[in-house]
C-alpha cells in the first residue's frame, strides 16, 4: 500500500515534530519554513523541504511544488498577532487557500487556538459544540481564520490547542519568581505537544472522523494550585498570585 503524501504548512515546534512522527511511519512528508536552517534540519531529516513565507500581501516561495499531489495538507502557521497586531491571518489564509483550491488535496487540517474562546468571571466551559465567542484581537482575527478555512475548503478538520507543553516548553519557567501573577482561580487548559500530534495522526488515518477538535490534556487545576506544582517540579521559585481580584477564565473540555 502506498503511503500518502501528507504537507505541512509550517514546521515549526510543533510542525517539525509532527513530520519526524510521521516520517518515522513512512509517509512521504512535505514541509515548509521560512528559516534556511529548519529547511536544512528537514532535509537531512528525509523530509522533502519547501521555503514558504506568508508576507501580508504576498506568498514567496514554491508554493506549487508544495502542494502538487498532496493527499492531506496540514497548516500550521502563528499567526503573528504578537509582533504585529494589525497583521490580518484571515487574509494571508485566504491567499494561501486559493492555491490550495486548485490542487484536488483530499483532507485540510488547519491548526487553531482555544483563544477563540473569551476568558469570564463565571469561568465558562467551551466543548466542540460551542460558537467562538472572542472579542480580544487575538481570538476575533483567529476566528476569522477559521471562518475563511471553513469557507473555501470542503470539511476541513479544525484542530483547536490549548497552551503548548512539552520537555522544553512550560510556561512555569516564564512564572517562576513573578509577584501579582493575575487569575489564580482560573483553571489551567494546557496540551502536550504529544498530544496534539496524536490526535492530528488520528485525523490522517481516518481514526477519527470530525471536524472540530479540542486538544487539551493536563488537569483543570487552578493556576495557583498548577503553578506551585510545577515550580516544585522543575525546582523553581513558586510564583505568587495576585488573591485580591476576582479571576477570569474558560474551561476548555473535549467531547472525543
Amino acid at each position: 500500500m502506498v503511503k500518502k503524501i501528507i504537507g505541512i504548512l509550517g514546521c515549526g515546534w510543533l510542525g517539525y515534530d509532527l513530520a519526524l512522527k510521521l516520517k518515522s511511519q513512512k509517509y512521504n512528508v512535505r514541509g515548509t519554513s521560512r528559516n534556511s536552517e529548519k529547511l536544512k534540519k528537514l532535509t537531512e531529516k528525509g523530509i522533502e523541504s519547501f521555503h514558504v513565507d506568508l508576507q501580508e500581501n504576498k506568498i514567496y516561495g514554491d508554493i506549487q511544488g508544495f502542494l502538487e499531489g498532496l493527499d492531506i495538507l496540514v497548516i500550521d502557521i502563528p499567526p503573528g498577532l504578537r509582533k504585529n497586531q494589525e497583521s490580518d491571518f484571515a487574509y494571508r489564509i485566504k491567499m494561501f487557500l486559493r492555491f490550495v483550491q486548485v490542487y484536488e488535496i483530499g483532507k485540510v487540517i488547519f491548526i487553531s487556538s482555544t483563544s477563540v474562546f473569551e476568558d469570564r468571571e463565571d469561568i465558562p466551559s467551551y466543548d466542540e459544540n460551542s460558537l467562538p465567542n472572542a472579542t480580544d484581537n487575538n481570538g476575533i482575527k483567529i476566528t476569522a481564520a477559521e471562518q475563511v478555512v471553513q469557507e473555501m475548503i470542503d470539511k476541513p478538520v479544525i484542530i483547536r490547542p490549548c497552551g503548548l507543553i512539552g520537555e522544553d516548553r512550560h510556561p512555569i519557567k516564564y512564572l517562576a519568581g513573578r509577584k501579582e501573577v493575575k487569575n489564580p482561580d482560573a483553571p489551567v487548559n494546557l496540551v502536550t505537544r504529544d498530544h496534539v500530534n496524536s490526535l492530528i495522526f488520528k485525523v490522517i488515518t481516518g481514526e477519527l472522523n470530525v471536524f472540530v477538535i479540542h486538544a487539551v490534556s493536563e488537569p483543570h487545576e487552578s493556576r495557583e494550585e498548577y503553578y506551585q506544582k510545577a515550580a516544585k517540579d522543575f525546582g523553581l521559585e513558586s510564583p505568587r498570585f495576585e488573591l485580591n481580584s476576582r479571576s477570569l477564565g474558560k474551561k476548555i473540555v473535549s467531547g472525543l
